[in-house]
């Protein structure tokens, strides 16, 4: 029981420090000094391998520290909240939609779901734009840039995890 709670807890923490890095470090800027990363398909992924409330803090926290890295802390409070809604999809599927517990972590619904999170995405930084900058300034800078961040990050979540899939990697982390 202590082990896995170590092995827990340095996996969020792996996660938390991978979500950072691929989001403040791999930046391709956009218009309207927005920029796309990859590190929402590590908060997929996280959502996918780690017990709901360290799935949250791992998208959440890295996201947000991310923001802070990159000069942009004026987002880190949106962030946070936008990232932690992030894992939810993938929360519900795995509660409510497997039908039985899988060792895999791509299948049917975890791609479905990543499209859910990239919507949130999309509409969460558009009301956080919106009442920062004004709604009509969001909608054009959203529009944009906004459909391309999650589907980057989905196409590379289903590789990652499909890599992984092969590796047995979901297994290999719970093996006590």
């Amino acid at each position: 029981m202590k082990d896995q709670k170590i092995k827990t807890m340095t996996t969020t923490a792996m996660f938390t420090a991978i979500i950072t890095v691929l989001t403040a470090c791999f930046q391709i800027k956009t218009v309207n000094d927005g920029y796309i990363h990859f590190g929402d398909s590590m908060i997929y992924l996280a959502a996918c391998l780690l017990p709901a409330p360290y799935a949250i803090f791992a998208g959440s926290a890295g996201g947000a520290m991310a923001d802070i890295l990159s000069g942009s802390a004026v987002w880190a409070l949106p962030t946070l909240i936008i990232k932690a809604l992030n894992t939810l999809p993938f929360i519900f599927a795995l509660k409510y939609l497997k039908k039985k517990e899988s060792d895999k972590i791509i299948t049917k619904e975890m791609i479905i779901m990543s499209a859910v999170s990239g919507v949130i995405t999309i509409v969460g930084y558009w009301i956080a734009e919106g009442i920062m900058f004004g709604f009509a300034v969001s909608t054009i800078g959203t529009v944009l840039r906004g459909f391309i961040q999650p589907v980057c990050s989905s196409v590379l979540f289903v590789c990652v995890g499909t890599v992984l899939d092969r590796a047995k990697f979901k297994s290999l982390i719970y093996r006590v």
